[in-house]
């Protein structure tokens, strides 16, 4: 199921865990080191500048395998030009072409977020898109969503072989747009439905998901469970959202708004647009879940700018300074308070890999050098007949 090999995953999941650990001087350097050695692993993951560099130079030889191939193949072009054969065939083809490099890169050389494997798989489901595209056609009602629906399947099989957040988070953007544009064709009634519709299939991703993040045999995909989390959370908001309702109503559903004229349901929207982020703090703040603590604080910006946008109080500037105020206040006392560890949530810096190799690096390696040693009594190079004090072979005693 997995391209990469589990086991090495597994153990880079334990290492990064013990280097916390021992970032909080939970475990000793000797234990460290012991990890270490025992928790080896063959993968070739180098740093970030090199990721960038790997993955633009995979995507500059794909381009000039591409341009290459379209060179060569001129005189099938113009034979094709007529039809789409060729485009699809051609995106086919190189998408087979990435994936075949991929799984052999994965097996062969060990590669994982190297920077090649993912230039490799999205310059793969490009291809696929690609040839979907040119395949439906898309200027009929029907083309944007078989589209949708046909690329899905290879979303959720990239996010599952591959483990990829990325992936992960086109995939729920792709189901989204498959409920939006199945909703749109309800007509009137997707006015009145579209954002409750909406809100109600978040809520039912976000149960599933929390449910199946919990569960210890789909550990491997908790970062793609977390990804997923977060669209569902800001598409839940979105939904809800007084700015995004009554700009949608006006692009999607040709609703005309006189001046003054407001939208259905709007004190509703109001409501909800304030208090969701809210909710979303306060959920994060009691379960100790980051994820909801972080959107909900993005969020509650969101919610401000939006109130702000339609309701103003004049002089900007003014506006700006007590904002600017409130928030340097809100920051200096919550700093203070959360100083001391008293709910389970604390100012103090999370101790992840990072802080470690800052902090801790160095010892390490000492710790670690000393525990491969091993130290056997060293005899003088020159005893002059057997002696241990290099006495003309004279012994210990007289």
């Amino acid at each position: 199921m997995i391209a990469y090999n589990k086991k090495f995953i597994t153990h880079l999941a334990i290492i990064k865990k013990a280097k916390q650990w021992y970032a909080e001087k939970l475990i000793s350097a000797e234990q460290m080191a012991l990890l270490l050695k025992k928790y080896q692993t063959d993968f070739y993951s180098p740093n970030l500048f090199i990721k960038i560099g790997l993955f633009i130079f995979t995507l500059i030889t794909i381009s000039a395998a591409l341009g290459f191939y379209s060179l060569f193949s001129f005189t099938a072009i113009n034979g094709l030009e007529q039809s789409n054969v060729f485009p699809v065939f051609t995106s086919i083809l190189f998408a087979i072409i990435c994936i075949v490099i991929l799984e052999l890169f994965i097996q062969n050389k060990l590669i994982f977020r190297s920077g090649v494997d993912e230039a490799l798989l999205y310059a793969a489901l490009s291809f696929i898109l690609s040839g979907i595209l040119f395949a439906v056609d898309n200027d009929s009602n029907n083309g944007m969503l078989i589209s949708s629906i046909v690329f899905l399947p290879f979303l959720v099989v990239a996010s599952i072989r591959y483990i990829d957040t990325i992936t992960s988070i086109l995939t729920m953007i792709c189901m989204y747009c498959i409920v939006f544009l199945i909703l749109l064709k309800l007509g009137d009634i997707a006015k009145l439905i579209m954002p409750f519709a909406l809100m109600v299939i978040s809520a039912i991703f976000y149960l599933s998901i929390k449910k199946q993040k919990k569960q210890e045999k789909l550990s491997l995909w908790k970062n793609c469970f977390t990804a997923a989390e977060c669209i569902v959370m800001i598409v839940f908001y979105l939904a809800c959202n007084y700015y995004v309702i009554r700009e949608s109503s006006v692009e999607f559903f040709n609703m005309e708004l006189q001046a003054g004229e407001d939208i259905p349901l709007a004190f509703v929207f109001y409501i909800l647009t304030a208090l969701v982020p809210l909710l979303y703090v306060f959920v994060g703040l009691k379960n100790k879940d980051k994820v909801s603590l972080w959107i909900g604080l993005l969020l509650v910006a969101i919610a401000a700018f939006t109130f702000k946008y339609y309701f103003s109080l004049g002089h900007p500037e003014i506006t700006l300074t007590f904002a600017g105020i409130a928030m340097i206040l809100t920051a200096y006392f919550s700093i203070r308070y959360l100083k001391i560890d008293k709910h389970g949530i604390t100012f103090k810096e999370d101790m992840d890999e990072d802080n470690f190799l800052k902090s801790n690096a160095e010892a390490l390696l000492v710790a670690q050098s000393f525990s491969q040693q091993v130290h056997t009594p060293q005899q003088p190079e020159n005893t002059f007949g057997g002696g241990n004090f290099g006495g003309a072979g004279s012994g210990e005693k007289f």
